[in-house]
C-alpha cells in the first residue's frame, strides 16, 4: 500500500495566498465592472485592484497609470473675461444637458424644524437634529439633518454635505470630533433620504415633487445640499462666508455639482471622485450600467464617440471659480484615475488665473506629488492621501488647513 504525499506547509500557505489574491482582484474587478460595464481598458481592468484597498507598489502604480493622456476632444474652457459670464452659463448648461440635469431652483418651499439638540463629543459640541421639508403643489418631501456645533469657536466655519451610512452612523463614517476640535461645525444627511441609489430613483423621493425637470439621481442629492444651506444661512451661530461642501467618491461629484449650483459655498471639495471622462483608466460612456440614473439620458448619444463628448469634468472644476475648490486623491486609488483628476485640475485652473488673475498650482506633473502631501494656492489645491479610494482624516486635515489659510 503506497503512502499518500502531503503538500509541504509552505506550498499550502502559497495555495492559500493566491485563492486570497484571486478573490479579492474578482471582488474588486466585479464591482467595478458592475458600475462600468464592458467599458474598461485593460489597464482600467487592472486599476480596479486598488477597491480591494491594497497598499500597490509604486511600479504597478505607474504602470497602470502609463495610459494616453492627451484627452483627444477635450473642450476648451473660458479664457476671456469679457465673455466670461455667457460662457460659464453655457459651460453649465451643458452639465444639466449631457451629465446631472438641471437642479429645480423655483417652484417649491423650504421649512425647517428642530427635533433635538443635546451635548454631543463628550460636551465638545451640540448637537442638533433638524428636519427640511420641501413642499409645492406636487406634494412634501422631509429629510433630517445632523448639525454638530463647536463650543470651541465662536461662528465657526461649516463642513456640509452627505454620508453613505446613515446620520446615525456619522460618527464612524467622519472623524465628526477631530473636525469638530478644529473648530468647525458639520452638518451631514444620508444621501438616500433624498432619493435612493437605484436604477428606479427617477420620479420618487423628492424627485416625485419635479416631474417637468430632466433630472438625475446626482442632482437630486446635490439639491438636498443645497436646502441644508438653506438652513445654514439662517444660523447667527456659523461664518457664512466658511460653508464648505464635502464628499466622497460619487458623492465627491454631488458636492461639487452642488458648489457648481450655489455660489454660498465658499469651498467646494471632491475625495475620490475620479477624473477625466475621457480617460482610458475611468472607463468610457457605455449604456450597460445599472447607473443610469446618475445621468441623464444624453449622454448616451455618445457612446462610441466620446471623443465628441460636449463637457467633462475639468468643467465641473471650473464651475467653482471665483471661489475655492480642493480636491483629494487616493495614492493607491487607481480605478479614479488619479493622474486624470490631476490634469483635470491642471486644465481647469486656467480660469482662475486667466478670468480672475488669481494664484494658482504650480504646474507639474501628478507624479511630483508625493503621497500625504498637499499643493495649495489662492485659488485651489489637490491633496495625495495615502491609500487608495478612502475618505481619510489626511483629507479632512487638509480641508481645514486651507480654510485656515486661504478663507480666514
Amino acid at each position: 500500500m503506497t503512502k499518500k504525499k502531503h503538500l509541504p506547509w509552505w506550498a499550502k500557505l502559497i495555495i492559500a495566498l493566491l485563492v486570497i489574491i484571486i478573490v479579492l482582484v474578482a471582488a474588486s474587478y466585479g464591482t467595478m465592472r458592475y458600475f462600468v460595464g464592458d467599458s474598461l481598458s485593460f489597464k482600467g481592468t487592472l486599476a480596479m485592484v486598488g477597491y480591494g484597498g491594497f497598499d500597490l507598489p509604486e511600479w504597478f502604480r505607474k504602470f497602470v497609470l502609463d495610459v494616453d493622456r492627451s484627452y483627444p476632444g477635450l473642450p476648451t474652457l473660458p479664457s476671456d473675461p469679457e465673455t466670461y459670464d455667457a460662457d460659464r452659463a453655457e459651460m453649465l448648461r451643458k452639465y444639466e444637458t449631457y451629465m446631472y440635469g438641471e437642479a429645480p431652483k423655483t417652484g417649491f418651499d423650504t421649512e425647517f424644524a428642530v427635533l433635538s439638540e443635546t451635548d454631543a463629543l463628550g460636551g465638545k459640541a451640540t448637537k442638533r437634529e433638524v428636519k427640511i421639508t420641501v413642499s409645492n403643489g406636487n406634494g412634501s418631501h422631509s429629510v433630517n439633518m445632523l448639525l454638530y456645533l463647536p463650543k470651541n469657536a465662536e461662528k465657526p466655519g461649516v463642513f456640509i454635505g452627505l454620508n453613505f451610512s446613515g446620520n446615525n452612523s456619522i460618527e464612524s463614517e467622519w472623524p465628526v470630533e477631530h473636525i469638530v476640535d478644529s473648530g468647525f461645525a458639520v452638518a451631514t444627511m444620508a444621501y438616500q433620504d433624498w432619493v435612493a441609489d437605484s436604477a428606479d430613483a427617477i420620479g420618487t423621493g423628492v424627485l416625485s415633487l419635479f416631474p417637468e425637470y430632466t433630472t438625475t439621481a446626482y442632482t437630486a442629492w446635490a439639491f438636498g445640499i443645497l436646502r441644508g444651506v438653506d438652513y445654514l444661512e439662517t444660523l447667527d451661530e456659523i461664518d457664512h462666508s466658511m460653508i464648505a461642501s464635502v464628499g466622497h467618491s460619487r458623492l465627491a461629484r454631488v458636492s461639487l455639482w452642488a458648489g457648481a449650483n450655489d455660489e454660498r459655498i465658499s469651498l467646494v471639495t471632491g475625495s475620490c471622485g475620479g477624473g477625466l471622462q475621457r480617460s482610458d483608466i475611468l472607463g468610457r460612456i457605455t449604456v450597460d450600467s445599472p447607473t443610469d440614473h446618475w445621468s441623464t439620458p444624453a449622454i448616451y448619444d455618445y457612446v462610441g464617440r466620446d471623443d465628441e463628448f460636449p463637457t467633462d469634468i475639468h468643467m465641473l472644476y471650473a464651475l467653482t471659480a471665483p471661489r475655492h475648490l480642493f480636491i483629494s486623491i487616493g495614492e493607491s486609488d487607481l480605478a479614479s484615475d488619479p493622474v486624470g483628476t490631476w490634469d483635470a485640475v491642471q486644465i481647469a485652473k486656467t480660469v482662475w488665473r486667466d478670468i480672475f488673475g488669481m494664484g494658482v498650482i504650480p504646474d507639474g506633473d501628478y507624479y511630483d506629488i508625493s503621497a500625504g502631501a498637499s499643493v495649495t494656492s489662492e485659488s485651489l489645491g489637490v491633496n495625495v492621501h495615502k491609500g487608495a479610494h478612502t475618505f481619510s482624516t489626511e483629507d479632512w486635515d487638509a480641508y481645514i488647513a486651507y480654510i485656515n489659510e486661504y478663507l480666514k
